[in-house]
């Protein structure tokens, strides 16, 4: 099976993700494409992320009735901080009969070089880079063999949505429907907290 990984914080959530993950099914890159929460992401701030397990929660809910899209937790149980390489290469040995490859944001194909073992990670695992608004396609070859996709240009991201809710306005068309309460009420007390 041709497996698409898509790893994030998803901190939180959004329906641009989702969106993504459509696209690539759609033109069938893959059989099956995994969402990858990632627990702790060594680029980022610890103090911005949303509690792990709340993180994956949303995930898993938001993915339920989607078709050939899925939640993988695999990196709940590898160790903090989670690392993409050492992530795939359990995945191959778990399950050697999948051909993985990584389904990537052209904001992180720019900085994919700082990554834990960015060749060997691109050299087994390809890369199915997306189009993202202020990120030009590279010139031919494109760094790290990577295949370049203009999926529809989304302009959302999770830091909007979290200024949005700091800033109390809406963000229904940001976030699936079967997680927007759950997120809403969170960032609420979050910020709430935040103020005291």
């Amino acid at each position: 099976m041709r497996v698409g990984l898509y790893f994030g914080s998803f901190n939180p959530l959004h329906v641009g993700h989702i969106q993504v993950a459509r696209y690539f099914r759609d033109i069938e890159a893959f059989d099956q494409i995994w969402f990858v929460p990632s627990p702790l992401n060594p680029h980022k701030s610890e103090e911005t992320l949303v509690p792990a397990n709340l993180r994956l929660q949303w995930v898993k809910q938001a993915l339920e009735n989607e078709r050939d899209i899925t939640c993988c937790e695999v990196e709940f149980g590898l160790g903090l901080p989670s690392y993409t390489h050492r992530t795939v290469k359990h995945l191959q040995h778990q399950h050697p009969e999948h051909s993985f490859s990584l389904i990537m944001g052209a904001d992180n194909l720019l900085h994919f070089h700082k990554w834990n073992h960015a060749e060997e990670l691109a050299a087994i695992c390809p890369l199915f880079v997306y189009a993202r608004p202020g990120y030009a396609k590279p010139p031919e070859p494109i760094p790290f063999g990577a295949q370049w996709h203009d999926a529809p240009l989304l302009h959302i991201s999770a830091t909007e949505i979290r200024d949005k809710l700091l800033k109390h306005e809406p963000i229904n068309n940001l976030v699936p429907s079967s997680i927007l309460t759950e997120v809403e009420a969170f960032f609420q007390h979050f910020f709430a907290e935040q103020n005291q």
